[in-house]
């Protein structure tokens, strides 16, 4: 069994649109008061531990939000969100962390954990970019192992629907994913590689969940959104337990949990399988 604490989307700063940046140390008090009592193996940043300002700013956020981390001791790690980077380099955010912002992964307790530090460079016309050399390293990765597998990155990788959300149905669509068709070549990664059974990430502020050929796409909360808890904030975070199946909560303001099949190794996309019995379609002429 392995046990896992999940943290996204701190926002530190000021209060900003429905982020109550200025509420981030109060709540990240509370999130470490939990995570005292919740005995986990490893404890995953989901990245945008800070909301941009300017440059000087950024890194007095940046470094006290280090500064919170650092005094957790458990095994710790972080990804890299679009506000840590928006001002800051990505040397910086890994000297203030102690860390490195490379893509890595790591095996616990039978499992096989990759943090996806894929580009999270948001340009405001044009939305996010998916290098091809990011999911290059992604299949390689996964060739590596034989193991059933969890890919965390800070950006959603399922593409899902953001009706409602506050900042990416109308507003800003095209921030709130990779494009289709950069997302739907790492999709056919992790379906190739037969190992992924999880994919969690932070970035759109709210619970979402979407399964594509077996695989669950799970997007935790931020700690300081309000907008699905006005005006309260989320107050969210997560724990996630890998058994018999996936057992992932998130608590706080917006709870909600998921207990979620683990998909065989073996198993083939259900086309590949039932071809036979796949239902004929007629195109209009």
């Amino acid at each position: 069994m392995l046990k896992l604490a999940l943290l996204s989307d701190i926002h530190y700063g000021p209060d900003r649109g429905t982020k109550k940046g200025s509420l981030a140390p109060q709540l990240f008090t509370e999130f470490c008061d939990w995570l005292d009592i919740y005995a986990c193996d490893l404890l995953v940043d989901l990245g945008d531990r800070i909301s941009d300002v300017d440059l000087e700013t950024d890194r007095i956020l940046a470094q006290e939000v280090a500064s919170w981390f650092h005094k957790i001791d458990k095994p710790k790690a972080h990804l890299i969100g679009n506000h840590d980077v928006e001002k800051l380099t990505v040397a910086e955010n890994e000297k203030l962390l102690g860390c490195s912002f490379n893509s890595w992964s790591i095996d616990m307790a039978g499992y096989h954990l990759v943090f996806w530090n894929a580009s999270a460079r948001l340009d405001a016309k044009a939305g996010f970019a998916l290098p091809a050399r990011d999911v290059d390293w992604l299949e390689a990765n996964l060739t590596d192992t034989t193991l059933p597998t969890i890919v965390f990155s800070h950006v959603p990788l399922d593409n899902g629907s953001m009706q409602g959300n506050f900042y990416f149905e109308a507003a800003y669509p095209h921030h709130a994913h990779y494009p289709e068709l950069q997302a739907q070549s790492a999709r056919e990664v992790l379906e190739r590689s037969k190992k992924v059974i999880l994919c969690v990430n932070g970035h759109a502020h709210w619970n979402a969940y979407h399964c594509i050929d077996g695989i669950h796409y799970v997007t935790i909360p931020s700690l300081t959104e309000s907008f699905p808890t006005y005006p309260a904030a989320c107050r969210a975070w997560a724990s996630l337990t890998l058994a018999s199946d996936i057992h992932l909560t998130v608590h706080g303001n917006l709870p909600i949990e998921y207990r979620l099949p683990i998909k065989s190794s073996a198993s083939e996309h259900w086309l590949n399988i039932h071809k036979s019995y796949a239902p004929q379609v007629e195109l209009p002429q």
